[in-house]
């Protein structure tokens, strides 16, 4: 008699599970993965921050080739971001936006060196 309630027991858990995989909300799940772009790759001044979720916050911190965050802010409607503090090189742009992650690099400096 146990393995009979525990055999039904494992069939409706399953049938349960397997009708939640397949009759999921389309509309209550975000498909759209979240990314951005730095506009222009290679400053000495700003750089504009252009992503595909417009009416988003976004955390932003700039990271250096050591490691160590040289800026953080929060951006809401004004995506421009003062980098004329920073000395040159290359960074690291690390952008949260709700529960999503991206990231970018760019050049602070006059000249870059071209990889191609």
């Amino acid at each position: 008699m146990k393995k009979l309630l525990f055999a039904f027991f494992l069939i409706v858990t399953s049938m349960s599970h397997s009708k939640d995989l397949y009759n999921s909300n389309p509309s209550s799940t975000n498909n759209e993965v979240f990314s951005f772009d730095i506009k222009p790759s290679i400053t000495s001044e700003f750089i504009r921050i252009e992503t595909n979720k417009p009416n988003y916050s976004l955390h932003l911190k700039i990271i250096d080739k050591a490691g160590f965050i040289r800026m953080e802010k929060k951006l809401h409607l004004d995506r421009e971001v003062d980098v004329s503090e920073l000395r040159k090189g290359y960074y690291l742009i690390k952008i949260y936006s709700e529960n999503d992650m991206a990231i970018r690099r760019f050049y602070k400096g006059q000249d870059a060196v071209s990889n191609k």
